[in-house]
């Protein structure tokens, strides 16, 4: 009888053994099993490159061809610091890439205005069609142009209070918010004088053709548009100086190009070419020449010191 206790009692710690044994077995397999499948995750790669976590995340926002190929590469900082930038659009991100290798000495936030705006491309050589129904926000530059036939469907007449010389034109709504800054300069002592506003197609072709006679394409280039290329065809856009100051010369540093500065924002009016941002507006610098594109864009723009091209295409154009 003691035998057959002992002998049961031996069967039990053999089965309690291999229970022991199967459920290391088992858990040693699990962590295996685990271990390999997660050295197969996207994650464990690159983190394996020299890519954290807050990297990786950072990364996702890549187009899949794009993604796939860190995998094969080593860790590239200059692609992070392109994808930590504010401006920067998934869809332009082999543009990004591509251009930052014409030009290495370009930062990422260079190389994401420059390429998002297009201005990485020859002038009136990159033809884009304007899209005219963006209304207030429709964008004409050296690559996107307006037809010979466009007229805006809102024009209206400018009262002769508000201009000297020949009849001016303006799409209603910038006309209207012209007329209060008008009234609010006025508080100041600025009386605000429009030179210039809506351009039929024939006339901006006068203009530049009379520029490229004189002194050639090349200089037409620098000082007038193209027809078609000029945002007076949109009769959003106005010259503006006062009885104060006429002059182009000085107008820089005249009391009314500072008083437009600090305020137009809030009438929706932007200066459109500004000396710092010739590189991507393309235009000499115009400190008379304002642009209608409402008070959100307009405020928007001012704020972060940014050009209605670098707006139009992270905010309208995608």
């Amino acid at each position: 009888m003691r035998k057959t206790k002992l002998k049961l009692k031996k069967q039990v710690w053999v089965v309690l053994g291999l229970l022991v044994f199967l459920v290391l077995s088992i858990s040693i397999g699990i962590r295996i099993y685990h271990n390999m499948a997660e050295r197969k995750t996207d994650e464990y790669k690159l983190s394996k490159i020299g890519y954290t976590l807050d990297d990786i995340k950072l990364l996702k926002n890549l187009p899949i061809d794009t993604y796939n190929s860190l995998f094969n590469s080593a860790k590239n900082d200059f692609l992070l610091n392109l994808l930590k930038e504010k401006y920067y659009l998934k869809a332009n991100i082999e543009e990004y890439l591509n251009y930052a290798k014409i030009h290495p000495e370009y930062s990422p936030e260079t190389i994401i205005s420059y390429v998002n705006t297009h201005s990485n491309e020859e002038h009136y050589e990159y033809e884009l069609s304007t899209d005219i129904s963006k209304g207030n926000l429709i964008l004409v530059n050296k690559y996107y142009s307006l037809s010979n036939d466009y007229i805006p469907e809102t024009l209206v007449k400018v009262s002769r209070d508000y201009y000297y010389g020949t009849e001016h034109q303006l799409c209603k709504e910038a006309y209207e918010a012209f007329k209060k800054m008008w009234s609010e300069a006025q508080k100041e002592d600025i009386y605000l004088i429009i030179n210039s506003s809506y351009r039929s197609y024939e006339e901006q072709k006068e203009t530049y053709d009379n520029y490229k006679d004189k002194k050639g394409t090349t200089y037409a280039d620098t000082v007038a548009a193209r027809p078609g290329f000029s945002e007076h065809q949109t009769g959003l856009a106005i010259d503006i100086f006062s009885k104060k100051d006429t002059s182009t010369k000085d107008f820089k540093n005249s009391q009314t190009h500072i008083w437009l500065q600090n305020n137009a924002y809030k009438f929706g009016f932007i200066e459109r070419y500004k000396e710092e941002k010739i590189a991507i507006t393309g235009f000499s610098a115009e400190p008379w020449h304002w642009r209608y594109v409402g008070i959100e864009a307009a405020t928007y723009i001012y704020e972060n010191d940014i050009t209605f091209d670098e707006y139009y295409a992270y905010f309208v154009e995608k």
